[in-house]
């Protein structure tokens, strides 16, 4: 019974609903509403205020039809401008008598709609551009037609002039441009028009002057091509039509104008009488459907360019939908991408005159699916973004990664990618900071990530494992460095996933017994100098992780000279290098960050290239030095360039990783990436290997913040514990008290 009236009270909701919506429709005929609200009025009443309403299949018929209405449901004199079913449809509507909405209902039409046969209204101004058949004549025929341009791009423009294409490629196009001048008593004007190639321009209807065929802009720049035109106080059209057919490319209307630009030489006109514009506020089918309108789809924030292209970022919005409609509005980008978020970035590769990527949004509710379709275009090359600004790395991160989540499951992210896609990915990706973006690349596009340059792959796979570090599951990252040993095919960098792996076991697993099985074969596998160098390091790393610190300094001596005899300061082969190829650079000796090139030595010559092994004074002060050097690179965000300093330290001096200040920057850096696993692991190493140092009890309230951040409760009592034998009557003392206080 329950079922049954809710079943009679949805069907009699629904009928009242479909009254109430049809008793709402001005136009009966018509399937389509656009609730249009003015934003700015028109500089004079016959400019009407122009909106360019959103096609791509939304609109219906092959000539889609507009009946302006105003609040009052009365018609509103308006006048189709232009129409392009891959883009949209320009309406230039009268300003209404009252409010500030207009309602423009469509109706579909497989025959052009009548051109009217008077009207006042005049747009201003409007740049129209169509590729191919470039010439003065398909120019014209632009303004002949109606709706006029068909097969043109079109928009609102500043001025009658531009140096680009803002709708397409920069050769072979032919356009138009309508504006109106507006003026307050009678004048006599020079007029005169610069361009490369032909042009010629009309004001109210008459020819003033045409400069016809292939030409350069050298036989008009000094204002000769041109006419004096006397003109009456008031409102005057002018429409002006340019084509260009190779090279460069510029179209400027001039002129010299007695007490406003009097110079030799005419300058652009600017000062044109503006038509009022408006926004669309809302997009509504008869049948119940609703969509929205893509916004900006012709303004890239910027652009990077590392490879061969550049790639231009967008950031897509839409607006026209109202709140509690129970609507979805997802993205498509065609085989099968898809995205819901209501503002994404994206990315688009190509030269910026050659930009035309297509976009599709869907909006669904209850009554059906509703979709519109535009073009994503960069009108003139955007800004350059830096690599050395973090919000705009941030934003390209996102734009990749959003490009991954639009894929679906199961297909593979990355098949399309090209290769300035990759490039501009390992470029953006810093140490520990690749964010999820891998995962997915690593677990959804292996396969077309080994056939990527082995340099390219290689820095990838080092940003992978950071982040796999900050999952603390041992058994992804151990599984992911046997995968990445298994099939790799150089030796040096198999060498490299042997020394990672005794690294896991030492400084994530925690198990330095696994860390000793490990290390045998490392050291068996290790073939070139550098190679053996390494290997005397793990054996002094897993030596003193198991407290045999005597057997440590062997191997750590051993590590030193092998790398003093080399007489090299660059890293060892198979290695990790934390230096990118646009990273900044830092001068840990002043605040100011310098810009350098980058490179793959370190950028001090080390101190201990001239000392005795046992001049203790040499190495107290090379430490100190590379203490701070790292504390100051951490402080102004240098994190590649700490890292790759303490690598450095690590081979000149291993010795140091047994003394306080070492471990004190090792774990320093690990916390500043919020690897808290590393950190504490090495400072409790550093903790049960001394006794007593200058550094020991900062180590050990730095273990205990890392303890805290991990959540291990145990390990913070035991540690503090251990303070308090140690350090009785220490300022930390009460610190410690309450950490264990129950």
């Amino acid at each position: 019974m329950n079922k049954l009236c809710a079943a009679i009270s949805l069907c009699v909701f629904s009928i009242l609903s479909a009254d109430a919506q049809e008793s709402a429709w001005a136009v009966p005929n018509a399937s389509l509403r656009i609730d249009v609200s003015v934003q700015s009025l028109p500089d004079h009443k016959d400019l009407g205020v122009f909106v360019k309403v959103p096609d791509g299949g939304l609109l219906p018929g092959k000539f889609p039809v507009p009946d302006v209405r105003d609040d009052q449901r009365k018609p509103v004199e308006h006048l189709i401008v232009g129409h392009h079913p891959a883009d949209g449809l320009g309406v230039l509507f009268a300003q209404p008598e009252t409010g500030d909405t207009v309602h423009i209902y469509f109706k579909g039409s497989a025959t052009p709609p009548p051109k009217p046969e008077k009207t006042r209204l005049i747009p201003s101004v409007l740049f129209y551009a169509k590729n191919g058949n470039a010439s003065l004549e398909t120019a014209k025929k632009m303004a002949n037609d109606y709706p006029p341009a068909p097969g043109a791009f079109f928009g609102v423009w500043e001025c009658i002039g531009s140096m680009v294409n803002p709708y397409g490629p920069d050769d072979d196009f032919s356009s138009w441009y309508v504006g109106c001048i507006l003026l307050e008593k009678r004048e006599k004007i020079y007029f005169a028009t610069v361009s490369d190639e032909g042009s010629e321009f009309c004001i109210d209807g008459k020819m003033i002057h045409s400069w016809p065929g292939l030409h350069t802009r050298d036989g008009g720049s000094t204002g000769n091509r041109g006419e004096t035109v006397e003109l009456a106080p008031g409102l005057h059209r002018i429409d002006y039509y340019h084509f260009e057919a190779r090279g460069k490319q510029e179209a400027q209307l001039t002129w010299r104008r007695k007490g406003v630009t009097e110079k030799p030489v005419p300058e652009l006109v600017q000062n044109f009488a503006k038509s009022g514009e408006a926004s669309i506020a809302r997009i509504v089918f008869k049948d119940g459907r609703v969509c929205a309108a893509i916004r900006e789809v012709n303004k890239p924030n910027g652009y990077f360019w590392t490879g061969e292209k550049p790639l231009a970022l967008f950031t897509l919005s839409f607006s026209g939908l109202q709140a509690g409609e129970g609507t979805e509005a997802v993205w498509e980008f065609g085989n099968g991408k898809r995205l819901a978020d209501p503002v994404i970035e994206w990315l688009v590769s190509g030269d910026p005159d050659q930009v035309s990527y297509p976009v599709t949004l869907a909006v669904s509710n209850a009554a059906g699916v509703a979709r519109t379709s535009a073009r994503l275009t960069c009108p003139w090359t955007p800004t350059e973004f830096s690599l050395d600004n973090p919000g705009d790395r941030l934003s390209f991160r996102k734009a990749l990664y959003n490009m991954i989540r639009a894929v679906p499951k199961g297909a593979d992210p990355c098949a399309d990618w090209t290769p300035d896609h990759w490039q501009i990915l390992v470029e953006l990706l810093e140490p520990y900071r690749s964010g999820p973006i891998l995962y997915d690349v690593f677990t959804r596009s292996f396969k077309t990530l080994q056939k990527r340059p082995p340099e390219q792959r290689w820095a990838l796979e080092d940003r992978f494992i950071e982040s796999l570090r900050l999952q603390r599951n041992d058994k992804l990252l151990l599984d992911w460095i046997n995968t990445f040993e298994t099939n790799e095919k150089t030796s040096a960098r198999k060498f490299r996933w042997k020394d990672e792996r005794v690294s896991a076991y030492l400084f994530d697993v925690n198990d330095p017994a696994a860390a000793k099985r490990e290390v045998a074969f490392l050291k068996e596998a290790a073939i070139t100098p550098d190679q053996t160098q390494i290997a005397a390091l793990r054996q002094g790393d897993v030596e003193r992780a198991l407290g045999n610190n005597d057997a440590a300094v062997k191997f750590y001596k051993d590590a030193q000279e092998r790398y003093r005899s080399r007489n090299k300061l660059g890293i060892a082969g198979g290695r990790l290098t934390y230096v990118g190829a646009r990273k900044k650079r830092v001068d840990p000796a002043d605040t100011n960050v310098v810009d350098k090139a980058a490179s793959k030595k370190p950028k001090t010559q080390s101190l201990l290239s001239k000392a005795k092994v046992d001049d203790w004074k040499i190495y107290t002060v090379h430490d100190t030095s590379m203490y701070s050097t790292i504390t100051a690179f951490l402080a102004q965000d240098a994190l590649p360039d700490a890292l790759q300093k303490l690598t450095d330290w690590e081979n000149e001096s291993p010795q140091s990783k047994l003394s306080g200040e070492f471990p004190l920057a090792e774990a320093k850096i690990y916390m500043f990436v919020e690897d808290y696993r590393r950190a504490v692991n090495t400072l409790a190493t550093y903790r049960k290997g001394v006794t007593m140092s200058a550094q020991l009890a900062d180590a050990m309230r730095l273990e205990i913040d890392c303890l805290q951040k991990l959540g291990d409760k145990k390990r913070i009592r035991e540690v503090a514990e251990d303070f308090l034998k140690r350090f009785p009557g220490h300022p930390y003392e009460e610190q410690m008290k309450e950490v264990i206080a129950p």
